[in-house]
């Protein structure tokens, strides 16, 4: 499996393959995409719409970076952290 700078591992082949189960096999066409710069010059968001083979509309939003000048999609999310990283955690750290 050769995606961008996705290692070839369990984790990714396991998303992988959830993702080609949930919406593999539609013949998804873009309809609409919105990108919002809401995280920095560097890092957005990227809303899509897309609709199937079968007329059902889907809806989702990725993470956009750029890097070296050229935008990427991220659709992995289940990436390991590197050694000695913590996950970043919206809850208040408790007392």
């Amino acid at each position: 499996m050769h995606v961008g700078n996705v290692p070839d591992k369990a984790w990714s082949r396991r998303e992988a393959a959830q993702i080609l189960a949930t919406d593999g096999g539609k013949d998804l066409k873009i309809t609409n995409v919105r990108i919002d710069y809401d995280m920095g010059p560097e890092t957005g968001s990227a809303e899509l719409t897309a609709k199937g083979r079968a007329g059902a509309t889907l809806h989702d939003t990725f993470t956009v970076l750029r890097t070296a000048g050229a935008w990427h999609l991220v659709i992995f999310g289940d990436r390991p952290l590197p050694r000695g990283k913590e996950s970043s955690s919206a809850e208040r750290p408790s007392p």
